[in-house]
């Protein structure tokens, strides 16, 4: 198969049973490709789906029907067409036309093809958008490719201007944040090493173990991965086990550990802690037991429900990270078929938080800190669920910190992607201060 019709099947694939898209390019029908195919192929699934909404509404524009009733072959060999006109610089317009036409199936198909896609060359300065006089929240939907109702949502928080600022970026070029095994490697010895190799890397403004490397990366195939010198975590998380000051002689309890970067983070920041890591997950453990074992770090793991603490280690902690389940609003640039789910279902999130905060929090002794946080920007998961909490846990009150330039406001700190280069991440530090 040409990468065009490979990417045609994996979103069929995609559309019919709801794989993942990164799960998608490590199928087997991938496997002929080269280097250069490869990446096109990624370029154009992980374009296609971020956009779809957009193109679906050219696509019903242009053609003068609603896009449900275009059958699900025809409306993905377009939406793949107009990725390549709109989005892919490198592809020529002739091209993206005339390689589309081809993955029609029989002739009426083909000029239905042709007509919607040579339509759209002649319109391609212009292309059609609801009017944004008429309806911001519609247009912003459109125009940036996100659900009405999730866009909707971001309004209410932050308003019109800074949501669009906020989709904008979740639109824009990704960056990849690798956290640097201090216990190895110095930081700036890295990024020398890296840049040396070819990678174009930066040191990070906040977190003290942070790398910023520009554009998504196979981190794999980067200098230093066989050898344990660091391990992909974006600096948002950083930052949030920076803020718990996880010391040497300390014992953590990190609930919700998998895939294990904060738990990674935080022995190597301590240089060594006493590190409890669970998760629910049998099946993900893998990846922290290999991650420690690269890393060359020592993390006791092991399976366990959050709302079902193991009793042997209440009032034993000093310290416990607390990552919760969440809507992950705040990821959305880095998982482009996550923004498609239902924003309702993340109503229901808040109480499973609450559950897993409250029984968590057991495992601290009095004095010891803990972090609640979550790669969400819905305020009802995040400041919502720590005010509940302290309604329900009068022993226990939130704690001011700061990491690099960042400070939190009452012992709560949101990042933004559009304001500090991150994910999406909230971050809650609370004491306890009594039985």
């Amino acid at each position: 198969m040409t990468v065009r019709e490979t990417a045609l099947s994996l979103l069929l694939e995609y559309e019919n049973s709801g794989k993942y898209v990164n799960l998608s390019l490590s199928s087997h029908k991938a496997d002929n490709l080269d280097a250069k195919e490869r990446s096109f192929l990624t370029v154009l699934l992980y374009t296609t789906v971020e956009r779809k909404i957009t193109y679906d509404y050219i696509i019903s524009a242009l053609a003068a029907r609603s896009i449900d009733d275009v059958a699900p072959r025809v409306k993905n060999i377009l939406r793949l067409g107009l990725c390549q006109l709109m989005h892919v610089d490198s592809v020529p317009d002739f091209a993206a036309v005339n390689e589309t036409v081809k993955l029609g199936k029989n002739k009426g198909e083909r000029a239905f093809i042709n007509g919607v896609m040579r339509a759209a060359v002649r319109s391609k300065d212009s292309l059609p958008m609801p009017d944004r006089k008429k309806n911001e929240a519609r247009y912003l939907s459109v125009f940036y490719s996100f659900p009405l109702a999730t866009v909707k949502r971001f309004i209410s928080i932050f308003g019109e201007a800074e949501t669009e600022l906020l989709l904008r970026r979740f639109n824009s070029v990704p960056t990849t944040s690798l956290s640097v095994n201090t216990l190895k490697i110095l930081r700036e010895d890295f990024v020398s090493k890296l840049v040396e190799s070819g990678v174009k890397a930066s040191i990070a403004e906040n977190s003290k173990i942070t790398v910023k490397i520009d554009g998504s990366v196979n981190p794999c195939q980067i200098f230093g991965f066989d050898e344990g010198l660091f391990f992909v975590q974006d600096e948002a998380s950083a930052v949030a086990v920076a803020a718990l000051g996880v010391g040497a002689n300390d014992t953590l309890v990190d609930v919700c550990a998998c895939p294990g970067g904060k738990s990674f983070s935080a022995y190597i920041l301590s240089g060594g802690a006493k590190i409890y890591a669970f998760d629910i997950h049998e099946s993900k453990l893998s990846l922290i037991s290999g991650g420690a074992e690269r890393l060359g770090i020592e993390i006791e793991y092991a399976v366990r429900d959050a709302e079902a603490p193991d009793e042997a280690l209440f009032g034993k902690a000093d310290k416990l990270i607390c990552d919760v389940p969440c809507s992950g609003l705040g990821v959305l640039a880095k998982k482009p078929d996550l923004r498609y789910k239902d924003i309702a279902a993340a109503d229901e999130l808040p109480a499973l938080q609450l559950s897993i905060l409250r029984n968590s929090s057991r495992y601290l002794k009095v004095g010891g800190e803990m972090i609640y946080s979550t790669c969400t920007l819905n305020a009802a998961e995040n400041e919502g669920v720590v005010r509940s909490f302290l309604e329900c846990e009068e022993n226990f009150e939130l704690v001011d910190f700061s990491v690099g330039a960042l400070s939190s406001s009452g012992g709560m700190l949101t990042l933004l992607p559009h304001v500090h280069g991150t994910d999406g991440f909230f971050i809650a530090k609370l004491k306890r201060i009594s039985e």
